[in-house]
């Protein structure tokens, strides 16, 4: 047993720890893949077993002001964050079909650490939709698909973060974030103005979401098949390509479910 032991940590150290990108090392919750961990099991923690043990006996919260202000917040930070992707050459510099990481300490490179980072804390905030519909008591909303997304982006963000920091897969960013400052703006006008509700805008989300789903897989797959000499991780884009095909899949069923049914 002791010799199991002594062989897993083993393995921990030169498949966890050594391939570590240090260069993230002083940021928050990037020391080690335990904080990360952590914070998931957390959120898991409050979404299945104690939040819905605080409201057991209380009347859902309304959270207007509260869900206001955070709608727009996000909105804010999306946008700042497409922004920097911009700024730093995804629309003219990166390379389309296959960017590699720069793991140097150039100026350029550390900015590149830094928005993953960004974009991973972005995803952290994420969990707050989550929070808000179990403080609201409004469960039906709390699906596998709510729960495997917000979880799964920021646990797959912070592994970017943290070992491949640039690069290829810094495309989901720069799409997830404008992405998600059009959804955002649209809840913050339902939560503002819900006598104005534009109702054929949700349905409108959930095809922007499938596209941007679809693109980020054909660009993982770009990666993979036309350049047999890309420099960027094959394991990167393979996962990117997976995670990606599959949520398509699941908001696909989402969709049909929520919107084909209804016409008929």
């Amino acid at each position: 047993m002791a010799a199991l032991i002594r062989a897993g940590y083993r393995n921990y150290l030169d498949i966890i720890v050594k391939n570590y990108d240090p260069r993230s090392d002083d940021l928050f919750l990037m020391s080690n893949i335990w904080q990360a961990i952590f914070v998931l099991m957390l959120y898991l923690y409050f979404v299945f077993i104690l939040g819905p043990k605080i409201m057991k006996n209380r009347p859902p919260y309304k959270l207007v002001g509260i869900m206001r202000a955070y709608n727009l917040l996000q909105v804010i930070l999306n946008c700042l964050l497409f922004t920097q992707a911009v700024k730093m050459g995804w629309i003219w510099k990166y390379k389309w079909i296959c960017e590699p990481i720069d793991y140097s300490h150039d100026p350029v490179a550390l900015t590149a650490v830094k928005s993953c980072w960004y974009y991973c804390m972005l995803k952290m905030f994420d969990f707050m939709d989550t929070v808000f519909i179990v403080l609201r008591k409004k469960d039906q909303q709390i699906s596998f698909l709510h729960v495997y997304h917000h979880g799964g982006i920021f646990f797959g963000s912070w592994i970017i973060t943290k070992y491949y920091p640039g690069g290829h897969a810094t495309f989901i960013g720069f799409l997830n974030t404008i992405v998600h400052a059009i959804m955002y703006a649209y809840y913050f006008i339902t939560v503002t103005w819900p006598e104005h509700k534009i109702t054929w805008m949700k349905k409108s989300l959930t095809q922007l979401q499938m596209l941007q789903f679809f693109l980020i897989a054909i660009h993982a797959a770009v990666a993979l098949i036309l350049r047999e000499n890309c420099k960027y991780s094959k394991f990167v884009a393979s996962m990117c390509l997976i995670e990606n095909f599959l949520m398509l899949l699941l908001f696909s069923d989402f969709y049909r479910k929520a919107y084909k049914k209804k016409q008929v």
